[in-house]
């Protein structure tokens, strides 16, 4: 188990951790180069939350992976070890959290988000209503479980670099706004 998983857990039991993570991750990529920490409780609802110091060291840790130059970003959803119904529901809990933090994150101010970041929101609304029950492994006809393990690889994937570049277009679409106004 990660470090960051541990924290995570630790922060909110009453939260799943990779929706935690999704929700640390969508706030963080509204383009405000800021993140405060007061703002993400009254979010969350003080009482999701368990230990406050746990959770301010997970989400300074989920904030340095997201903003590391090396693009060692990786949502915190289940191991490739885990079974595919697990992953799946994982990754819907990150995309699910994802947008909640993006919603909360922009709080508003932007009007009309970059074509590509409104094309990967719904690309994440599709994620998140992912039904695990869809994935049972023992409903697989033979040769399935490959093919749904390489899905799960590229969504895995897309869902890593669209969060990177949403932190990018934003960053970029709040610079162009500010030289407008």
């Amino acid at each position: 188990m990660s470090e960051l998983r541990i924290h995570a857990e630790m922060a909110a039991y009453s939260i799943e951790p990779e929706e935690l993570h999704g929700m640390v991750c969508g706030m963080a990529v509204n383009g405000n180069h800021e993140f405060v920490l007061s703002d993400f409780i009254d979010f969350v609802g003080i009482d999701a939350l368990s230990d406050q110091e746990s959770l301010g060291t997970f989400v300074n840790a989920a904030l340095d992976e997201l903003h590391d130059q090396n693009m060692i970003f990786q949502p915190l959803v289940a191991d490739d070890e885990d079974p595919i119904g697990k992953r799946v529901e994982t990754i819907a809990n990150w995309a699910g959290g994802f947008l909640a933090g993006f919603a909360a994150g922009l709080d508003g101010e932007h009007a009309d988000l970059p074509v590509d970041v409104q094309e990967i929101i719904k690309d994440l609304v599709a994620l998140s209503s992912l039904d695990p029950e869809d994935y049972r492994e023992e409903d697989f006809e033979p040769g399935e479980m490959e093919e749904h393990e390489a899905s799960l690889v590229e969504v895995h994937e897309y869902v890593r670099v669209s969060t990177m570049l949403i932190l990018a277009l934003m960053d970029e679409h709040v610079s162009v706004e500010s030289a407008i106004d």
